[in-house]
């Protein structure tokens, strides 16, 4: 599940991991997940320790068990956290960065490989304490899919007027739901979304 919006999301700033509340229109989104996951059992509830996942998930799964995993946090944007894609551009740094994103970190942040590691590494943790589970869990669009593209293999594609080469989009608070068989992982159809 991705956070409900923040300020930042409405403003058009990047947030990485600058840790921002939920605006009233994310307590909104993260109340309308509360009611698409009615219902639905899972065998552990996990969040992002930034503010607006968190937030996100004690108002989705009140009655639910968070456990915080810094790993699920969004991709660190060092130089441009709070910036707007404008500002990033005019950073002597950002030519270099784009093009490789995968591999070359933001100016004094991580790469989307880093993001893919740290996001791996959480997933291998979760199946080894729920193999075969149902787990939930709140973070980030750029973490979440980064880990669809390195689970799916699916091919980066540079975007125009947007940094990050992946095609899709996670808008705040919906899901991606992923499923793995025999070793497999796949992407399901989430109800709701």
């Amino acid at each position: 599940m991705r956070h409900g919006a923040t300020a930042w999301n409405e403003g058009g700033q990047w947030q990485g991991w600058t840790d921002n509340l939920l605006g009233d229109t994310g307590r909104a989104q993260a109340l309308a997940l509360r009611e698409e996951l009615a219902g639905q059992t899972f065998d552990a509830a996990y969040s992002s320790d930034l503010a607006r996942a968190r937030q996100t998930a004690e108002l989705a799964l009140p009655q639910a068990e968070l456990r915080l995993d810094a790993r699920l946090r969004e991709l660190n944007l060092g130089h441009y956290e709070g910036h707007t894609l404008a500002q990033m551009q005019t950073h002597g740094g950002y030519a270099a960065w784009q093009a490789d994103p995968w591999t070359r970190a933001v100016p004094g942040g991580e790469s989307l490989q880093d993001v893919a590691h740290r996001m791996r590494d959480w997933l291998a943790d979760v199946q080894a304490a729920f193999p075969g589970g149902r787990v939930v869990a709140f973070s980030h669009s750029i973490a979440i899919r980064t880990l669809t593209r390195d689970l799916l293999g699916l091919p980066l594609e540079a975007q125009e007027n947007y940094p990050i080469p992946y095609a899709e989009r996670v808008r705040n608070g919906r899901s991606v739901v992923l499923e793995c068989r025999d070793g497999v992982w796949k992407r399901a159809e989430a109800t709701g979304s």
